[in-house]
């Protein structure tokens, strides 16, 4: 029997206004996503590289989002994003010179320096300023499986009554992946693995195959499958459902996680927290907030006061010994199910991994990555994709997943908790607004379209999930409060403009220019399905 191993990395990225003065009131959110290029997309793409020039056979999931997908090809964006690297070596040169009596420091400095020159110069050589269409050439190759998901994170179980804003959402998602990679997937996201009955039959329309369930939707079923997690099921409707493995969550990212080794970088001792502002110049000027300037010098021991310089070596030996590991527990588990599921021909695991915590938390992550795609062979796994097990669809077990989602306790209590709840009231009634104007103007054409596109728009980042997660985590909430209040705002403005038939051009202009995602946004997908 095969033993399947599917690894997803889920991208996650938050709309950033990053225009004139939103690019500095902006800055911290910014970097973070700035960082991502340079720690996780850029690394990614280098891996898949390196593995096709050794003739490595492996597919790996992806899903990147309409809204990352909209920032990475933003012109403005990446001439920023270059700037940002500059801004970065100019502090690395500063570095250079305080820890001028400090040898080993001054050489992770110079390490940190030469790596932005070496990303900078792939940036703009290799990959021509332009990473979707590297990611495209690598789906056309087979290396890696895009999955579709919503125009933003909507967590669908909250509007499980109004299907027009799902279908929107999905149609939203559908048409941002033709436009960026010009085929239909099929498999679809769901954000934060928010499942609640009926929505299969809205994903299933839009000709989706399958899509990932968090545990307790399977096992919690009214009749749980017989195969448990370890291989697919369907709905009534066919939409074939794959479930991740919650075993690989706590191993990796538990209180015992693997991330956790000393040798590891630490990622959050950075010294864009330690050092004075006037130190941080240019890259943090006076009075802004400060955030991570990615010179980090310690890994994760703390067995003296001041802690342990880090060690790339070390750090990368680790990696190599945790993904054996890793390997060895995948298959450990997967001969266990394949001695309780005898009469398939295969059995699968599906490890997912939300880049907001892989990524963000471990610096040596892609290093990790790699090494469990070069040595699955040796513990008899199969790199696969979903999609590739998806040939006897309609013969596979029918289940009625149950309520869950991959957030909260297990089903999203935090995107609704006393922190956020107040805005949920804003979201519903701007969505049953929307609703009633794309049925009030089916057919209008100038600027009365300009403002229900503009209309859609704000909805649409109004409902984002990542909005709701910050606030009631603490991370980053008076961003998320003032993104969420802009857009209701907006589309309040549209509304009241409507209703008096007069508008500023002006400012719709200028609106259109500060939230260019969606540039062909279609106000008629919020119109009711009869």
């Amino acid at each position: 029997m095969q033993k399947n191993l599917s690894l997803i990395i889920k991208a996650n990225q938050e709309f950033i206004r990053h225009t004139g003065e939103d690019e500095v009131i902006n800055a911290s959110i910014l970097n973070i996503f700035y960082e991502s290029i340079s720690t996780t997309y850029i690394p990614l793409l280098r891996m898949i590289e390196r593995l096709e020039n050794d003739n490595v056979s492996f597919c790996i999931g992806l899903v990147l989002p309409p809204i990352l997908c909209n920032l990475l090809s933003d012109e403005q964006i990446q001439e920023s994003y270059i700037a940002w690297l500059d801004k970065r070596n100019e502090l690395g040169l500063k570095e250079l010179e305080r820890n001028a009596s400090n040898p080993e420091i001054s050489a992770l400095v110079q390490a940190n320096i030469d790596e932005n020159l070496s990303v900078k110069t792939d940036f703009i050589e290799k990959y021509n300023k332009k990473l979707i269409p590297v990611f495209a050439s690598y789906l056309e190759k087979g290396f890696i499986e895009l999955l579709g998901t919503c125009g933003t994170d909507i967590f669908m179980p909250h509007f499980a009554d109004l299907k027009e804003i799902i279908s929107a959402q999905i149609e939203c998602g559908l048409h941002a992946f033709r436009q960026f990679f010009g085929i239909v997937p099929e498999g679809f996201w769901l954000p934060e693995l928010g499942y609640t009955p009926g929505i299969e039959r809205l994903i299933k329309a839009y000709g989706y195959t399958y899509t990932i369930l968090d545990p307790r939707s399977t096992l919690l079923a009214e009749k749980a499958p017989s195969t448990g997690i370890f291989y697919p099921c369907r709905t009534e409707n066919s939409l074939v459902l794959f479930t991740k493995s919650q075993a690989v969550e706590e191993e990796l990212f538990g209180e015992e996680g693997l991330i956790y080794h000393t040798a590891y970088k630490n990622q959050n001792r950075d010294i864009g927290y330690e050092l004075d502002v006037e130190q941080l110049k240019p890259l943090i000027s006076e009075g802004s907030t400060r955030y991570s300037t990615g010179f980090k010098y310690w890994n994760r021991c703390f067995d003296t006061e001041e802690g342990c310089l880090y060690n790339s070596e070390e750090a990368l030996k680790q990696a190599d010994d945790d993904a054996v590991l890793f390997l060895k527990a995948r298959s450990e588990t997967l001969s266990k199910a394949a001695e309780l599921i005898n009469d398939k021909s295969f059995v699968v695991e599906v490890c997912t991994f939300e880049s907001d915590t892989f990524c963000q938390n471990w610096y040596e992550k892609i290093l990790w990555l790699e090494k469990v795609i070069r040595n699955a062979k040796d513990f008899d796994l199969n790199i696969q994709t979903c999609g590739k097990m998806c040939d006897n669809q309609f013969n596979l077990e029918k289940i009625s997943p149950y309520y869950s989602a991959a957030c909260g306790e297990g089903y999203g209590e935090n995107l609704l908790s006393s922190k956020n709840c107040w805005m949920m009231r804003y979201i519903r009634k701007t969505c049953e607004r929307m609703i009633d104007l794309a049925d009030r103007f089916p057919n209008d054409t100038g600027l009365k379209t300009r403002l229900l596109n503009l209309g859609a728009k704000e909805l649409m980042l109004a409902q984002s999930l990542r909005l709701q997660k910050a606030i009631d985590s603490g991370n980053f909430p008076l961003f998320a409060e003032r993104r969420f209040k802009e857009s209701i705002a907006a589309f309040t403005a549209v509304f009241d403009s409507l209703g008096s038939n007069t508008v500023s051009t002006e400012w719709l202009t200028t609106l259109e220019a500060r939230d260019s995602i969606f540039p062909w946004m279609n106000y008629r997908i919020f119109s009711k399905k009869r």
